[in-house]
Order: C-alpha cells, then sequence, then structure tokens
C-alpha cells in the first residue's frame, strides 16, 4: 500500500477527512489519482462540494489541492487540539441526470 484516502458525507459536500501518500511513493500521481476517486464518487453520488482540512505547514499537499481545484475558505474548523487548520473546498461539477 502506497496511499489512502477516506472520506464521510457532510450535507450537501463529501468531507476528506484523512489522506496519506507514502513518501517514498510521492511524485508519481498518487495523491491526484486518490483525489480523483474521490472527486468520482462524490459527483456519482450527487454531492456539491468537496471538502478537506489541512495544515499550514503542509505546503506540498496544499499545492497539490489548489492545482486540483480546492481553494481556501474561511469555514472552520480553526485548529485541532492546538494544531491551525483550514479548510479548502471544492465546487463539483453536475452531473446530467441518466
Amino acid at each position: 500500500m502506497v496511499g489512502t484516502i477516506s472520506a464521510v458525507p457532510k450535507k450537501e459536500a463529501l468531507y476528506v477527512r484523512s489522506m496519506a501518500v507514502d513518501p517514498a511513493a510521492r511524485g508519481f500521481g498518487i495523491g491526484r489519482n486518490l483525489l480523483e476517486h474521490a472527486e468520482r464518487f462524490a459527483v456519482g453520488n450527487r454531492f456539491k462540494l468537496l471538502l478537506l482540512s489541512t495544515t499550514p505547514f503542509l505546503t506540498q499537499a496544499i499545492q497539490l489541492y489548489e492545482r486540483f481545484g480546492f481553494h481556501r475558505s474561511d469555514e472552520g474548523p480553526q485548529d485541532l487540539f492546538g494544531t491551525p487548520l483550514f479548510t479548502m473546498v471544492k465546487v463539483l461539477p453536475r452531473t446530467s441526470a441518466l
């Protein structure tokens, strides 16, 4: 196993609650592939948004999220047991009815 992602429903959003890629496997598109899979699941289940929270010091992860279409939001949480956090959001495309 080189990567993992987990997500839970949060009203009209799918909240990516954790994502990790083994440091030795980074740079091969695994993180992007995990995010693509989460997005396909979210769109297929008619969620309107993807949400995630991250820490300001994870600069490479933040760059990945921004390249994937996430932008920073003022929405909370602002910290997790004293560790600063901020939320990122991606508006998902609408799908046509089948």
